[in-house]
């Protein structure tokens, strides 16, 4: 089908990609979604296929699978670098620009080495005494790196620090409390160890994880708690084994102008704890707080705004202190805006499902006929949103509520109900009526009314869109070249219902873009809304849809729900000489060894446990 009126680069708009933190994401002249690299491209249409063809036989093998790209690890981790070299430069700022991963974020193996491959330099961070056994062992060739030991310790975190840094590893350990700080005392000689004052950041800022700074956060020292410690530490000789203050302000902080504030206020705590005594101090860790742009709507220099802000802010307090203290070393922990790009979960179309029949069949009453005659002239007579909402509301409350009347008095309503959401939105459409902020509608006509079945969980792929209502983008890998023709709503094969992706960030255009069914694409603004847009209705079975940016956080908190584990692993590279390969990683995750996490060892069943082609 053409559309005149429809482009690629308005395709590109709507679903968000080829720009921010889709940039990798572009759509071919035949409208189908791909990746592109170091200008080489491969669509998904082929990156299925092929795996079909490789893996369709074998164990474990689901039509729907995780694809993890290393290589854009290592494109954020040289692009963040970057970013800070070159503000770092542009201010004259003397400090030094140094990267630590939170291995918290994504634990996986491909994931921790490919920042390791990445960068020379780049340390990482633990939390727990697992992650710095992980740590240990990833890196036990490479012991130059710092390790920051974060994560409440008790005596045997401390011992295995300790055999570390027996064994040559380079270790810098946070302290929370004044109990750690004793117990740290107790164990470690002051000329050899390297000490973090982890602080409660005492500042507001805006982000999705906002809750954990301020006095209330559970993370670091308390104000009153610092100086007890600080006392302790001169007390005991420690005084100059402090080297770097960490203060975490959150994570996916939406509010770009808080990270200046942020770098104000930690470089005052700097300089007042250097004329504390704490001479030794040197580097202030920021933590993460580098938003990820899930939505494609913030500016396209985000990064390096980040930085320049965070640096700005150290400069500014500085010259208030008469710089009277070396500039510090500024220290990023970011985890999300490391690795959020490098996995995608493709899930394949089982199925879509209506909830108006498709068909309008003519109704058995004439009474119902000619009720919607009428109401459908009532709906092209009127001119206002005022007059629609009374009409649309009217209807609902009318025929709303338990229905005693059979079968047949249901089919109706549900028939009548399709027509004349689809008659409102056309009215709406032709009167170029703003419907998109209307308020006090009994039901909304933009609601999609088609559901697809996708062969996933997403407890287990995308967990917290369900856990902390987090949007991730959801693209169609086929159709893209055309006017979406409507919306679905895309859910899971798990009995729940929050198993469901419906949201979708319609992008900010000064004309509002329209489905050929009427349905919102954009707004001028941008807002969140619900419907994934779709080219061909007709398409979408056997097809599939990406779940973009899922590489943070959600393979470490990923749930068994319905005893639905992981999806197959598939890994995608570019090679040398231009080419790209596919790699099957693991298949999915089996029933047998899912039985077994619950307590079923003795149930044999070495399949997956999704949905069959």
């Amino acid at each position: 089908m053409v559309d005149d009126n429809w482009s690629l680069d308005k395709s590109r708009i709507v679903y968000g990609v080829n720009k921010n933190d889709l940039h990798f994401l572009d759509i071919t002249k035949e409208g189908d979604l791909c990746i592109r690299l170091q200008e080489h491209t491969i669509t998904f249409r082929e990156i299925v296929q092929r795996i079909k063809e490789m893996n369709g036989n074998e164990s474990g093998y689901t039509s729907s699978f995780t694809l993890r790209v290393p290589q854009l690890i290592t494109y954020q981790i040289k692009k963040l670098k970057a970013a800070f070299q070159r503000v770092i430069s542009e201010l004259g700022f003397e400090g030094k620009f140094i990267g630590i991963y939170p291995v918290k974020v994504n634990q996986r193996k491909d994931c921790v080495t490919a920042v390791i491959r990445s960068d020379s330099e780049y340390g990482l961070e633990a939390g727990t005494k697992a992650e710095l056994l992980l740590i240990k062992n990833v890196i036990a060739n490479e012991k130059h790196r710092l390790i920051v030991c974060n994560g409440a310790k008790d005596p045997e975190y401390l011992e295995l620090i300790k055999e570390c840094m027996d064994e040559g590893y380079n270790i810098a350990i946070s302290i929370e409390s004044v109990h750690e700080s004793r117990l740290i005392i107790d164990r470690f000689n002051a000329e050899e160890t390297n000490l973090v004052l982890r602080i409660k950041p005492y500042l507001n800022v805006e982000g999705h994880w906002s809750h954990s700074t301020g006095r209330d956060s559970k993370f670091g020292l308390s104000i009153h708690d610092l100086y007890d410690v600080v006392k302790l530490l001169k007390e005991r000789g420690f005084a100059k084994s402090v080297q770097t203050i960490l203060a975490h302000a959150g994570s996916q902080i939406t509010k770009i102008e808080s990270f200046e504030k942020f770098g104000r206020l930690l470089t005052k705590i700097y300089t007042e704890l250097r004329n504390m005594g704490l001479s030794n101090l040197a580097n202030i860790d920021f933590g993460g707080g580098l938003a990820i742009d899930y939505t494609s709507s913030h500016v396209s220099d985000y990064m390096y705004q980040y930085s320049h802000l965070l640096v700005s802010g150290v400069e500014e307090q500085l010259s208030r202190s008469n710089s009277q203290h070396p500039p510090p070393n500024i220290m990023i922990e970011s985890g999300r805006g490391i690795t959020a790009l490098a996995s995608m979960i493709i899930v394949e179309a089982l199925e879509v499902r209506s909830i108006f029949p498709e068909n309008r069949r003519e109704y058995v009453s004439e009474d119902a006929e000619d009720f919607e005659k009428k109401t459908i002239e009532r709906i092209e007579s009127v001119s206002t949103l005022d007059e629609i909402k009374e009409i649309w509301n009217s209807y609902h409350e009318k025929y709303s509520g338990l229905n005693l009347n059979g079968m047949q008095y249901i089919m109706e309503q549900e028939m009548l109900t399709g027509t004349l959401e689809d008659v409102v939105r056309a009215r709406l459409v032709e009167l170029h009526l703003k419907s998109y902020d209307i308020e006090g509608l009994v039901r909304s006509f933009w609601h999609p009314e088609h559901i697809v079945i996708g062969n996933f969980s997403v407890f287990n792929s995308v967990a917290d869109h369900v856990l902390v209502k987090q949007h991730f983008p959801v693209v169609p890998i086929r159709d893209l070249h055309i006017r979406p023709q409507t919306t679905v709503r895309l859910v899971d094969i798990t009995c729940d219902s929050d198993g469901e992706i419906t949201q979708f960030y319609r992008p900010n255009t000064d004309e509002v873009w329209f489905t050929r069914d009427n349905r919102l694409l954009t707004t001028p603004g941008g807002l969140m809304g619900d419907g994934i847009p779709v080219g061909e209705l007709e398409n979408v079975r056997g097809s599939c849809f990406v779940l973009a940016l899922a590489g943070a956080y959600q393979d470490a908190i990923e749930m068994d729900h319905n005893l639905l584990g992981d999806l197959p692993d598939v890994e995608l590279y570019l090679q040398e000489d231009g080419r790209w390969a596919l790699s099957w990683v693991t298949g999915a995750e089996s029933i047998e060894d899912l039985l077994r996490d619950v307590g079923y060892a003795d149930i044999n069943m070495d399949e997956d446990p999704y949905m069959s082609d």
